[in-house]
């Protein structure tokens, strides 16, 4: 059994600590990045608890063979959305064998996570003589089950964190099953929040796939929507917290930070770097890189500065 405390300086360097995960944080509010990480793995189940300082978009995808459950340790002071589902302190989100992921995480927000193999788990469930109603509610993305079971479950992850045992991966499975004996269907989600969030995702997706030095204009992006400018820009504030525009360039600016990280001054210099993501008047750049990230690009760790540590 190992159990660990880990405080990230930096939020890609807390992404690339589990690649199995293939994790990426974009920041989205302007400040110093800080985060911790307390995880505990044995007997093919691993817990966690991970709190991050500010507001982040964090993608990435569960490992095959593994199921997931994640909850919130506590309220959130802003809506965070799954799959841009809304998820609150009393849902659990389910993810399956190598399923995509996207959370739109407000500053602040602690989330707790069980992961199982799922053989041995769907062995637990057959063995137990689960209900249909158990696996039915796996389909789900973000469900909603009785308050109890929710709390026994967070207690459970808590528990084990703060003082692991032998038993623990037997009693967190217990947990989860009931978990799902109790859960509903899919939790109901608000029209309108469905479609901010939709326009939110494809906006995300036409971005990335842009040429990077061809940044998307706003009215470019109603245009492939076929939606307004004041409908996009309500969707993104409701979504997002901040507007399109803003919101754009920060995915350039964590672009800019993610190739600086990976390569060294000599591999590549900060206007190259700038230029390639758009970025034109290097003076702007360098303005709206510090206040997003509390430094300037040419304070950034880069590559070989830390090999050399």
């Amino acid at each position: 059994m190992n159990s660990q405390l880990v405080a990230f300086p930096d939020f890609h360097v807390g992404g690339a600590s589990a690649p199995e995960w293939n994790q990426r944080y974009l920041q989205m509010t302007p400040g110093l990045m800080r985060s911790a990480l307390l995880e505990w793995s044995g007997n093919g189940v691993h817990v966690f608890r991970k709190w991050i300082s500010e507001r982040v978009v964090q993608q990435g995808s569960l490992p095959h063979g593994q199921l997931c459950f994640a909850m919130l340790g506590k309220e959130a002071a802003g809506v965070v959305r799954v799959q841009g589902r809304e998820l609150g302190v009393e849902d659990v989100l389910v993810l399956r064998d190598g399923q995509e992921f996207e959370i739109q995480r407000p500053a602040g927000v602690e989330l707790l996570s069980v992961t199982f193999g799922a053989s041995s788990f769907f062995e637990f469930l057959d063995a137990s003589q689960a209900p249909a109603d158990v696996y039915r509610a796996m389909a789900g993305v973000v469900i909603r089950p009785r308050t109890g079971a929710l709390r026994t479950l967070v207690e459970q992850v808590r528990e084990q964190l703060s003082a692991p045992s032998a038993r623990g991966a037997s009693e967190l499975m217990h947990a989860a099953r009931n978990v799902l004996a109790v859960a509903p269907a899919v939790r109901p989600q608000r029209e309108s929040s469905i479609a901010a969030a939709r326009l939110v995702k494809e906006s995300h997706q036409i971005a990335f796939a842009r040429d990077v030095e061809q940044p998307v204009q706003i009215d470019d992006l109603c245009h492939r929507l076929r939606t307004s400018r004041r409908t996009l820009q309500n969707s993104f504030n409701r979504v997002t917290g901040a507007p399109p525009v803003v919101y754009m360039r920060n995915i350039r600016l964590n672009a800019v930070r993610r190739r600086l990280m990976a390569t060294s001054a000599g591999e590549l210099s900060v206007s190259t770097a700038a230029v390639d993501a758009g970025f034109d008047h290097l003076g702007h750049f360098a303005g709206n890189y510090k206040q997003l990230f509390g430094e300037l690009p040419s304070l950034t760790a880069r590559a070989s500065a830390a090999r050399d540590r």
